[in-house]
């Protein structure tokens, strides 16, 4: 059969007795050409060639957009090439059928299974860093100690600007509210105790922790989650060396040593702060040195210290961790930087919570 290479495609649509809708095709069909407006009614139709001459793609694309939605379709009188493009087309289509939001049993089940998750991946990171630190300890640990050296200087050296201007703030700031209670009562004097004992046991430690949260905690989790991305970790895994104990253990010992040193710096900066403003109101410098050193004992300072120690290892895992566990795009790569710090502040808070509780019930 010859077919005019100039003939339009064309679509004509009959109802039949039994309700099926008849689709007559006719025509070449060329992705070049206009294609025909169908208007039918029905859930039955029926594809009829009709003197259908050469077709491309155009063809089973119109055929899928225009009968898509139609509950029953007879495509056998169809040549076998245009059925198995309509059917390719019909397959390759990703049908969602609606479904109701999940109610509040199965977001609860999903967010446990999830935590449950989440800690099950922080308990391993945790033993594995212990297990690092202990390796490292009896001289068997595969540690990166260029990288040590460098976080050395990282978040010891370069974070004492940002620490001496927080500490002079924080110990000005509590100076002037301390003068303004104290004032009321005549006992301005103590006002030195407050800054020395407030910075010594609680924010000296409190701050820095924190600061180290927000510069070293979100850098190692950036780190740490650009070699995942990289897969330099996997690299390592290939080697036979843990990535916790090759790249962790360093970090964390270099937080661990450099916090409480610049803890110590960030007290006596802000007891100094403290002092221009009681000393511009109603103290002298000798008296509010007399007063601070009198209110700075020992048990004291020993607070501070295992506070900072204990922020220290926190901001450090934190950021180890986070970056352990971070998804493989850059978009987790920040994702992870900014839970590192949420985390890490959240722990500190809490486990100065703790520490509080501790230090009261054995007068300490």
């Amino acid at each position: 059969m010859s077919h005019d290479p100039n003939s339009r495609s064309s679509a004509l649509a009959e109802i039949l007795s039994d309700g099926t809708t008849r689709v007559t095709i006719s025509g070449n069909w060329s992705i070049e050409s206009a294609v025909p407006n169908l208007i039918f009614k029905g859930d039955k139709v029926c594809l009829v060639p009709d003197n259908l001459g050469d077709f491309d793609s155009s063809l089973p694309a119109w055929l899928f957009q225009n009968f898509k939605n139609v509950r029953q379709i007879d495509i056998s009188r169809l040549p076998p090439r245009l059925q198995s493009l309509y059917n390719l087309a019909e397959k390759s289509t990703i049908w969602e059928s609606p479904t109701s939001p999940p109610g509040f049993i199965e977001r609860f089940g999903v967010w446990g299974i999830e935590s449950f998750s989440s800690w099950q991946r922080a308990m391993d990171h945790i033993g594995q860093t212990a297990v690092g630190l202990f390796r490292t300890l009896i001289g068997r640990g595969r540690v990166n100690w260029n990288d040590f050296a460098l976080q050395l200087q990282t978040s010891g050296v370069d974070a004492l600007p940002i620490v001496m201007l927080l500490g002079f703030l924080t110990g000005l700031i509590m100076a002037y509210v301390g003068l303004i209670q104290l004032r009321q009562v005549g006992a301005t004097v103590y006002v030195a105790n407050l800054v020395a004992l407030a910075m010594t046991r609680e924010m000296g430690a409190l701050m820095t922790g924190i600061i180290a949260c927000g510069r070293t905690s979100t850098s190692f989790a950036s780190q740490l989650g650009s070699m995942n991305v990289s897969q330099e970790s996997d690299a390592l895994r290939a080697l036979g060396i843990s990535p916790v104990e090759y790249l962790a253990v360093p970090r964390i010992l270099a937080v661990t040593l450099m916090v409480p040193l610049l803890s110590l710096f960030a007290t006596f900066v802000g007891v100094f702060g403290g002092m221009i403003v009681a000393c511009a109101g109603d103290l002298s410098i000798e008296q509010y040195l007399t007063q601070a050193i009198r209110a700075i004992t020992f048990k004291s300072f020993l607070v501070g210290f295992i506070k900072s120690f204990a922020f220290a290892f926190i901001a450090a895992w934190a950021g180890c961790y986070r970056g352990y566990v971070a998804q493989r795009s850059a978009l987790g790569v920040g994702n992870a930087a900014t839970s590192a710090a949420v985390l890490g502040i959240t722990l500190i808070v809490i486990a100065d919570a703790i520490f509080a509780v501790i230090f009261n019930l054995y007068n300490f």
